[in-house]
């Protein structure tokens, strides 16, 4: 089956990106120092609020400059840990270290949203191991239930988070009728396998895919019928794919197709194989292939392959007609 689920977050994609990470860090150190300048308890040791500010200042402008760089948000957060951990382990009071502890817990929220669910889990369980040797550092008693609210809360609230994320991005990203991937989400996909694959020195072809008479299917038998055609014929597509392959619906009746380590003589013989699954009855299909060149924008070879299909479908009215 193809590889046709939503693609996974590019580095511009990723929620939380440059930019709202040094947000994130420069909101922290204005709390920081709020802390030492008004510090919450006499026991307060102002000299470490001012530090940790500080710290995430610096980090706020780093932030700054590097927010195109895509590790920008994973060190952001790794440095949140670091910093609320440091921050948990010099309260002298109870209070203190369940309050600044819930610093950790945004922490683990923020996991979430650097789109990778495995990056996500691992930096959740460094926040959960984190919070217990901060709790247990603190100068206070460690009190082990107070450790396991702040850690499901954590854990449940990072995972609601990750799941939101995700059924978010399916919805943006997966056509509702046919299951492939919406145009956009497919020129991201398709701009990322034709980059790598001509990167490696392989080839890989683009197919653009049209539907004949595919109006008069809907006039003659109601949309219904036309929405049952598409289903079955993508169905039929992507049983022909590879894992690699992409498939996308680009608006309408017309869908496109990347088949990665196959030339353009290639693609067309995935064409005549797909052609000959086709439910009995349901209507032709015409096609255009063209094969990405290196560092060619994929725009460019969509165009090429468009063109190629418009051509193929002129060759058929052509015919009709003689």
């Amino acid at each position: 089956m193809p590889d046709a689920s939503p693609p996974p977050p590019s580095p511009a994609g990723v929620v939380l990106a440059g930019t709202h990470a040094a947000v994130v860090l420069g909101l922290c150190a204005v709390l920081c120092l709020a802390g030492a300048v008004w510090p919450p308890s006499p026991l307060t040791r102002v000299g470490y609020w001012y530090a940790g500010g500080a710290v995430l200042a610096v980090a706020t402008v780093a932030a700054v400059v590097w927010r195109h760089h895509p590790r920008t948000p994973l060190v952001a957060v790794l440095l949140g840990i670091a910093v609320g951990a440091a921050m948990v382990a010099v309260c002298r009071t109870a209070a203190g270290v369940v309050t600044t502890s819930l610093g950790l817990v945004v922490a683990g929220q923020a996991a979430a949203l650097l789109g990778s669910r495995r990056l996500a889990r691992g930096l959740l369980l460094l926040v959960v191991v984190t919070l217990a040797g901060a709790m247990v550092a603190a100068p206070v008693p460690f009190r082990p239930a107070s450790w396991v609210v702040l850690a499901v809360m954590t854990v449940v609230t990072s995972e609601l988070v990750t799941y939101l994320l995700s059924r978010l991005r399916e919805l943006a990203t997966t056509d509702d009728l046919t299951g492939v991937l919406t145009r956009a989400a497919f020129d991201e996909r398709a701009a990322a396998v034709v980059a790598r694959t001509t990167r490696d020195g392989r080839p890989v072809s683009l197919v653009c895919l049209d539907v004949d008479d595919f109006k008069e299917v809907n006039d003659t038998q109601g949309h219904q019928a036309g929405d049952d055609v598409l289903v079955r014929l993508v169905d039929a597509w992507r049983g022909t794919l590879g894992r690699h392959d992409v498939i996308g619906r680009r608006g309408g009746d017309e869908f496109a197709v990347v088949l990665a380590g196959r030339t353009a003589e290639d693609a067309e013989v995935w064409a005549l194989q797909a052609d000959a699954v086709r439910a009995p009855g349901d209507p032709t299909w015409s096609h255009g292939v063209a094969q990405a060149r290196r560092d060619e924008p994929v725009r460019e070879v969509l165009a090429r392959a468009d063109a190629a299909l418009y051509a193929r479908k002129g060759d058929r009215m052509a015919e009709g007609l003689a």
